[in-house]
């Protein structure tokens, strides 16, 4: 029995559960925005109730790529992330990196334009890191020194921080964290992951996409500070970190429908041997 044909016939069948997948989802996420508005949830035109954000599978969490490896131009590793430098305009602008270090310890830090670097996502979703330097070139590169600390600049000073809502009085409540910034494939910032503080501290809780745009340095003590109210950080988009849950569900589908017709062309094939 011929397994390409039944796994072709096998496969046909999964075209309508994608379709039904898609406008379930759809139809969940204009029902919550409906539920949303007609509770009366106060938004602005930027943050009305709209539902999920999905990870794109080009996206990257700034997160992740702290501590990765890079690899150089003979494809071994010769450097790892530091940290990402942003720009005020929302971009990453530099790959700060250490190199030379002894068993992932220690080494000289320097800084590559971020467009250096070629980012690919692997199958796992894990990001893999290369540029076209060999290990002695980027050990060459200048010693990158930061002239002021905590001015919200670098990734590692912005996932975690902690930020005051804009709200009419000074309730501790009102905070919130920064648990991710999500860049695009070039290097822009798509959103920045935020948390209601009480429980983003600990990493649990819905977390909300929110523009790069809302965020601000705080005049006077330096801190920083969302131009959203909590009503409207409540109405934002909720991230999901799945990078497309219907191409997840599909492709778990595929894979045992794919089993599925193996199992049975073996099957087969014994009955035939016999």
């Amino acid at each position: 029995m011929n397994k390409l044909l039944i796994t072709a016939a096998a496969s046909a069948l999964l075209l309508p559960l994608s379709a039904n997948a898609e406008s379930q989802n759809k139809a969940e996420m204009n029902a919550e925005a409906r539920t949303n508005m007609e509770a009366g949830t106060t938004t602005t035109a930027d943050y009305s109730a709209s539902g999920t954000v999905w990870m794109s599978p080009s996206s990257l969490s700034a997160k992740e790529l702290l501590g990765e490896g890079i690899r150089g131009a003979d494809g071994e590793r010769i450097a790892r992330i530091d940290d990402i430098e942003i720009d005020a305009n929302g971009n990453a602008s530099k790959a700060i990196f250490l190199s030379g270090g002894v068993f992932g310890l220690g080494g000289t830090r320097g800084a590559l334009d971020y467009q250096q670097m070629d980012i690919e996502i692997d199958s796992e979703h894990e990001p893999i890191v290369s540029v076209s330097l060999s290990e002695e070139a980027i050990q060459s590169v200048a010693e990158y020194r930061t002239e002021e600390m905590n001015d919200y600049s670098l990734a590692s000073e912005i996932i975690g921080a902690k930020v005051d809502l804009e709200t009419a009085n000074d309730n501790d409540d009102d905070d919130a964290v920064i648990n991710d910034i999500i860049l695009s494939a070039d290097g822009r910032v798509e959103h920045l992951l935020v948390q209601k503080s009480a429980i983003g501290s600990i990493g649990m809780g819905e977390r909300y996409a929110v523009a790069y745009s809302k965020l601000a340095v705080e005049q006077g003590d330096g801190g920083l500070v969302l131009d959203l109210s909590e009503a409207e950080l409540t109405a934002s988009p909720r991230f999901t970190e799945s990078r497309n849950a219907l191409q997840k569900g599909w492709d778990k589908t595929r894979e045992g429908v794919e089993n599925t017709a193996d199992d049975v062309g073996d099957a087969a094939e014994d009955v035939i041997d016999q």
